[in-house]
């Protein structure tokens, strides 16, 4: 799978000069970022978008995992950043190192710091939603495709709905998977397990018809930052617990 030729496929589509010029404008000029995935993992990470900070060079941003997980072996990284220290330590500590097994991937790949983006100038538009739709199809691909974890920690409560958690209650269909809860009340959140997808037209990606993550758990949290309570965090010990689990 070329994902970097998909997504250039998706920002140079027609529809996307449809939206508010100063929307598309910022779209075309900031590009997109992703992971580089190429490899089976046990652990995917979702975030929602990457951001877009200041001082960040506009264009297209491609990083590698195994420098984000292991920041002291890069002396160009920061050993602390406010985004991934966190994330860092959600799989690695108290003699646990996940970092290996893990993975991470956003859902979309515009590069955005508002997270009220989405909604307010994307979602509310129908150029906007099939600019969203084409961008979770890929994502869909990458995780059946590539990464077929073998846990999903579906970090950002906003992103929750794309996975399909709230098709029953809202009808909010986006990737479509089916789910039986494991247990609601985690502390840190919910965790269901997949077990198959939602017989739909709506589904954004109804080529696939059978997924390939039959079993594989989904760990729903809120968005996890240096202010997150530690009893809110998923730590590695949770993790381990759930991959070595016969649920």
């Amino acid at each position: 799978m070329d994902i970097t030729q998909r997504l250039e496929e998706i920002w140079n589509s027609d529809y996307i000069n449809n939206l508010p010029s100063s929307i598309s404008t910022l779209i075309r000029k900031r590009r997109y970022a992703f992971a580089h995935n190429q490899d089976q993992k046990d652990i995917l990470i979702t975030g929602i978008n990457p951001s877009f900070r200041n001082g960040e060079s506009e264009g297209v941003l491609q990083w590698n995992m195994e420098q984000t997980w292991y920041p002291e072996k890069n002396e160009n990284e920061r050993k602390y950043d406010v985004y991934w220290s966190p994330i860092r330590k959600i799989l690695h500590g108290n003699g646990i190192d996940l970092r290996a097994r893990a993975s991470y991937l956003d859902i979309f790949y515009f590069r955005e710091k508002d997270q009220t983006f989405l909604r307010s100038q994307l979602l509310s538009k129908p150029e906007g939603i099939r600019f969203v739709a084409e961008q979770l199809n890929l994502t869909m691909h990458i995780i059946e495709e590539i990464i077929k974890p073998k846990l999903i920690i579906v970090k950002n409560k906003e992103s929750w709905a794309y996975f399909g958690r709230y098709a029953q209650e809202k009808g909010w269909i986006w990737m479509g998977y089916t789910f039986e809860p494991i247990c609601e009340s985690l502390p840190c959140g919910e965790l269901w397990r997949i077990t198959g997808l939602i017989d739909s037209p709506e589904r954004i990606a109804p080529e696939i018809t059978e997924t390939a993550l039959i079993g594989t758990f989904v760990l729903f949290t809120s968005h996890i930052s240096q202010y997150t309570k530690r009893e809110k965090r998923p730590t590695p010990e949770l993790l381990q617990q759930i991959l070595n689990s016969d649920l």
